[in-house]
Formats: C-alpha cells, sequence, structure tokens
C-alpha cells in the first residue's frame, strides 16, 4: 500500500465499523464512509499529525488521492516523505 494512505487508513480502521479493505487514491471518500463530519475530522487528525493548517477556502476532497494531494501541498516540507 502506498504510505501516504497509511493515515487514512488508521483513522478509517479506528472510526469505521467495517472499514475497505482495498483503499487506493481513487477510493471516493463517500464510497468509503467518509461523509462530510467525518472528513471534517479527518483532515484535523491529518493537520495535527503533520503540524500543518489547511486554509478554510480549499475544495472538499472527493477522492483519497485529492485529500493525499492537500496534506501534500500544505504539511510542511520537513515531514514529506
Amino acid at each position: 500500500m502506498d504510505n501516504r494512505l497509511e493515515p487514512i487508513k488508521t483513522y478509517l480502521d479506528r472510526h469505521l465499523d467495517n472499514p475497505p479493505e482495498n483503499l487506493t487514491l481513487g477510493s471516493k471518500l463517500g464510497e468509503i464512509g467518509i461523509d462530510s463530519m467525518a472528513l471534517l475530522e479527518l483532515m484535523m487528525d491529518l493537520e495535527d499529525k503533520y503540524d500543518f493548517r489547511l486554509p478554510e477556502d480549499v475544495p472538499t476532497p472527493e477522492t483519497v488521492g485529492q485529500l493525499v494531494a492537500l496534506v501534500e501541498q500544505y504539511k510542511p516540507s520537513a515531514v514529506n516523505e
């Protein structure tokens, strides 16, 4: 699995009764059980994990790949893997 997916997979394992087995960059957030409230919580978890803040006007991601791209764009370069 792409290691950029690991924080998202960990979140899903902790918060969903039936987390998806196959998580990909193309996975649609709504289809894997991430509603708007869960997305907000997940984004805050990622901000805390990587010590950054997303601007309030970022577009709402619809796929795991779009969420990963936002994290990659805004997290400090020192934690880029």
